[in-house]
């Protein structure tokens, strides 16, 4: 008996040219082409938008200063002292409207100013006042040093207003201020010699002279440091 050819059909055992669910790439190329086009977006609307911020430079330091004068008119500065300073800020703020003023100055001016403690001026005042009351002998006149020391510090461009509230800090208490924080409105020894204490550290780290220096009122910083930011810039 012959055997006869087996006419079912045999499985093709050789690989098809079409890809399987397996190795399909699926939706990731689409996923990456769709990040990347995110990505681009962002990085033209980031480019626009600084743009537009550093054109409008001289616009933002007008308003900035405009809403700083209501935190100088309630602040501890010496009437006439604050009157200056208020006299200043004005007239930076009627030049700045000017169209064609520098939007490059406006912005080191600004740098300048944000620096300087203008609202605490007035209160390393009354804590020196504090000092002259209740204070005597060498005690007082250390403790009138170190202040006169912190205030030269600022004056030299050594320390900034982050440094000054860290010195005033155990007289000052949060509120709801526009600054967010004021004196407190009975000092005491404890706390006095606290700052005392901060302001010798502050000065010692600037490398401040150890010796009394003569006050200098805000109006004069403030008038210098516009002054160099005009001719000199930001920092």
């Amino acid at each position: 008996m012959t055997d006869t050819p087996d006419d079912s059909p045999q499985e093709n055992s050789q690989p098809t040219d079409h890809p399987t669910g397996e190795d399909s790439p699926g939706c990731l190329p689409a996923v990456v082409a769709g990040t990347l086009l995110m990505l681009i977006v962002a990085f033209v609307l980031c480019g626009v938008t600084t743009w537009i911020l550093f054109q409008k430079r001289t616009e933002i330091a007008s308003r900035s200063l405009q809403g700083f004068i209501p935190n100088i008119e309630q602040s501890l500065l010496e009437p006439d002292d604050k009157a200056r300073v208020i006299e200043q800020l004005e007239t930076l703020i009627n030049q700045m409207r000017d169209p064609n003023y520098d939007p490059a100055q406006a912005a080191a001016i600004m740098q300048r100013i944000v620096r300087l403690p203008i609202p605490h001026w007035g209160e390393l005042d009354a804590v020196e006042s504090f000092v002259r009351k209740e204070l005597e002998g060498d005690e007082q006149q250390q403790a009138v040093k170190q202040l006169s020391r912190v205030r030269r510090a600022v004056e030299m461009n050594q320390a900034t207003v982050f440094d000054i509230v860290d010195v005033l800090e155990p007289v000052a208490v949060i509120d709801e201020t526009p600054i967010g924080r004021s004196l407190k409105t009975k000092l005491t020894r404890q706390d006095v010699d606290e700052v005392i204490v901060r302001a010798k550290r502050l000065a010692d780290r600037a490398e401040i002279t150890d010796q009394k220096f003569d006050r200098v009122d805000m109006a004069d910083i403030l008038a210098r440091e516009i002054q160099t930011a005009k001719t000199e810039g930001g920092y």
